[in-house]
């Protein structure tokens, strides 16, 4: 904590020498989001600190920038509170405050040096990625220093130092220990006309510490002899990407490799094997249609500070999904997030508006690891063998996720707008929850109406419906949104589950159940205040294409946000 407050003491004493300058520019931002607990056996919300006992928990960012033009220096703090947090780990309270950012960056010519919290990527981050996810708890910055040179056909960046634990704080480690360091050179080249090239190629190393490598060997020796290993220090991951513009096409292409490094695979086995992924994707656009296509392949590349480290601790990259990222509640139930140990994945997308009142979309996705060398594998238990006992069948998993996807949008003028549509999937419970062999078909459509009375006034309504047998049931969804811009905004919903299946896994959900929301919310300049009765159901809660499994919550939630 010492280390923070020198820190932040010497940032605001520069920041305040320089405040003479007229091109200097303050700009910050506040957000706060505070949860009130309320007890509710019936769909799962108890037996947790939350409601039992602690009934608040509140995240609170506070963020100030600095900016010089004429110096060409930038500079910045941000402070985090956690006060019984649920954004880490939802069902374990945190409580730290701290610094959770601070950076000074600085401009020479072509040259920039930047020192503190940083974050970026390699590529589409295969190899490396540092961001900030903070509705899922993410924060993975560097902390260290970067140095890069920006020229009118190369762009060329170095970096080193410890991944972000979370935050500084006052009851944490504020960094893990193995240092990281990577860098890459980019070009952008314009061969002729309207064809261009933007190459790269990057390098990323990681190199543990002697404690992290000794509670790694300690983990290895508890297991089976024969599945021992000496693990190494270092990990080192190479990519090589490029975009091609030609016309109206747009082709992106990456293929990473890793050498080898231990890391837990699907059924939390721990393996020692060396990694490769190649993604591409190839677009291409024209007034009135456009046509994405993806593939990905991946085997044995997950990459992280240590193999001691689980779930979003210590991650070093990002695999792309290619999986459709759906913003309604029923079809965005069941995504796949991408897997780092196999996956063989597909997707596909064309838009189509052939007037100015209609719009359509249709996608697909497949994703398994049906061309992998070695399929991954689960016990099947059969109900009898014929002989009044239950046999258990090892079976390869070929395929883990499909998707079929339509969509239709009608603007019959600029006030209205009705949009619907309908998804099928097809998703394995045992590769993205590891919590038995169920296959889940869910079929669901939707309808959305948006109707503005003037420039101010408008209104929203969202029907959705979805039948998953092997899962909940039968769901309804209904929501009916009234805005008055740009202040106020109000919405009720109710997710009910009328008809649910009699052999869900979980005792309580085989009844029915009304998982309702009452939403307000009042925008003042910039500042922004909103308030939510929620009731929500258990499951995998998706951004960005990041993905983890949250519990069932009943309870109040207050949120503000404000920018200055």
């Amino acid at each position: 904590m010492k280390f923070a407050a020198k820190i932040f003491s010497t940032i605001c004493g520069l920041l305040f020498l320089m405040n003479g300058n007229s091109q200097s520019v303050f700009s910050g931002s506040f957000q706060s989001n505070t949860n009130f607990f309320i007890r509710d056996p019936s769909i799962g919300a108890a037996n947790l600190p939350h409601y039992d006992k602690l009934k608040i928990g509140s995240d609170i960012w506070l963020n100030a920038n600095y900016s010089n033009e004429k110096l060409g220096l930038d500079a910045g703090v941000r402070v985090d509170v956690f006060l019984n947090s649920i954004l880490r780990n939802p069902t374990v309270p945190n409580t730290n405050v701290g610094l959770g950012n601070f950076y000074i960056r600085k401009k020479v010519k072509d040259f920039t040096f930047t020192g503190g919290y940083i974050y970026g990527q390699i590529g589409s981050g295969i190899i490396y990625r540092a961001y900030e996810e903070r509705s899922l708890g993410i924060d993975n910055a560097l902390v260290g220093g970067r140095a890069e040179y920006t020229g009118k056909h190369l762009h060329i960046f170095a970096f080193s130092g410890l991944q972000k634990d979370y935050m500084l704080s006052v009851n944490t480690s504020p960094v893990y220990m193995p240092i990281i360091s990577g860098g890459a050179i980019e070009g952008n080249v314009l061969i002729k006309g309207k064809i261009s090239l933007v190459p790269g190629v990057g390098i990323m190393n990681r190199s543990m510490d002697q404690n992290s490598i000794s509670k790694l060997i300690t983990r290895i020796e508890a297991l089976d002899t024969n599945d021992r290993f000496i693990p190494n220090y270092n990990v080192y991951a190479f990519t090589f990407y490029n975009t091609l513009t030609a016309g109206n096409f747009v082709w992106y292409v990456e293929g990473a490799y890793k050498t080898k490094d231990a890391f837990y695979g699907i059924g939390n086995q721990l393996l020692n094997k060396s990694g490769s992924t190649i993604f591409t994707s190839l677009s291409y656009s024209k007034k009135g249609i456009g046509v994405n296509v993806q593939f990905k392949r991946t085997e044995n590349f997950q990459l992280r500070t240590s193999a001691n480290e689980n779930l979003f601790r210590g991650l070093l990259n990002f695999q792309p999904p290619l999986a459709r990222q759906n913003a309604l509640r029923m079809p965005a139930r069941y995504f796949a997030a991408a897997l780092d140990q196999q996956e063989l994945a597909f997707s596909g997308e064309v838009n189509y508006s052939p007037n100015k009142k209609w719009k359509f979309v249709l996608s697909g996705s497949e994703i398994g690891d049906f061309l992998l060398k070695k399929p991954l594998t689960y016990d099947i238990t059969t109900k009898s063998n014929g002989s009044g006992g239950i046999d258990t069948v090892n079976t390869p998993i070929r395929n883990f996720f499909i998707e079929g996807f339509g969509a239709a949008e009608y603007k019959p003028n600029r006030n209205m707008q009705l949009d619907f549509g309908f998804q099928f999937i097809r998703y394995n419970r045992q590769i993205y929850r590891g919590d038995g062999d169920i296959r889940v078909n869910a079929f669901t459509p939707f309808v959305e109406w948006q109707h503005k009375f003037n420039k101010k006034m408008s209104y929203r309504i969202e029907l959705q419906y979805q039948y998953v047998p092997k899962d909940f049931g039968q769901w309804m969804y209904a929501l009916v949104e009234f805005n008055v811009a740009p202040m106020f905004s109000v919405a009720v919903s109710d997710m009910w589950n009328f008809k649910p299946n009699k052999d869900n896994p979980e005792d309580i959900y085989r009844t029915q159940h009304h998982f309702y929301s009452i939403f307000a919310a009042y925008t003042y300049h910039a500042t922004r205040v909103s308030l939510n009765y929620v009731k929500q159901v258990g499951g995998i809660v998706c951004t960005g294409g990041v993905c983890r499994f949250e519990p069932a919550f009943s309870g109040v939630r207050l949120s503000l946000t404000s920018t200055f």
